[in-house]
């Protein structure tokens, strides 16, 4: 039971703090409504725990002994959140929807896999609580996080969309996603500058 409720924990301080997945639900639910993000927080929930299962089955065991496949990954997905950091940097609130809320559960889940923030948080979950021999229990593992994760990814898109019925101007949804934006497109710099100082 205490192991039960320590995955949980983890997985919801994991998955309930700030990132990039977490700032686009944020806008969507903004901006169109929880509703409408729905199928991007399905997404990033399966994906998650796809990657957790993966790694818990060697995969991350794999990554770490081929860093080429940590580099390429992370700028990969660096390059696809500026993409959307981009487009949502340009949102229009009368005009339509970003590119990741339109792509729904797809981008979600690709976003997951790209995500540096998801794979520690996936490695170091599998290294704090599963040990190679225990399916069992990873399985157990893998279904709380994703429980924890939609949970915690669908407070963000209610979080957004209580801030929107705030906020009448569309001015004002404008800053709010282009800060968004912003917020986004820096840790990906952050990331990709930490990446080039271990490889220097």
């Amino acid at each position: 039971m205490l192991m039960i409720l320590a995955m949980g924990l983890y997985a919801f301080s994991m998955s309930i703090t700030p990132g990039p997945v977490t700032l686009i639900i944020f806008s969507g639910g903004m901006n169109r409504g929880i509703h409408a993000t729905l199928p991007f927080i399905l997404g990033a929930t399966i994906g998650f725990s796809l990657l957790l299962l993966a790694t818990g089955l060697g995969l991350g065991l794999v990554v770490q002994q081929h860093k080429w496949l940590v580099y390429g990954s992370t700028v990969i997905g660096c390059g696809f959140m500026m993409y959307l950091a981009l487009q949502l940097f340009k949102f229009e609130p009368s005009v339509g929807q970003t590119t990741a809320m339109r792509s729904g559960w797809w981008a979600g889940l690709m976003l997951m896999w790209l995500n540096p923030k998801a794979w520690l948080a996936a490695i170091a979950g599998n290294s704090l609580f599963i040990e190679p021999s225990q399916t069992n229990k990873l399985f157990v593992f893998v279904f709380i996080y994703s429980l924890v994760c939609f949970v915690s990814l669908l407070l963000w898109a209610v979080f957004g969309k209580q801030v929107s019925r705030h906020i009448s101007n569309d001015k004002y949804v404008r800053w709010l996603n282009k800060a968004a934006a912003l917020v986004i497109a820096s840790m990906c710099v952050m990331v990709l500058y930490e990446l080039g100082g271990r490889n220097l």
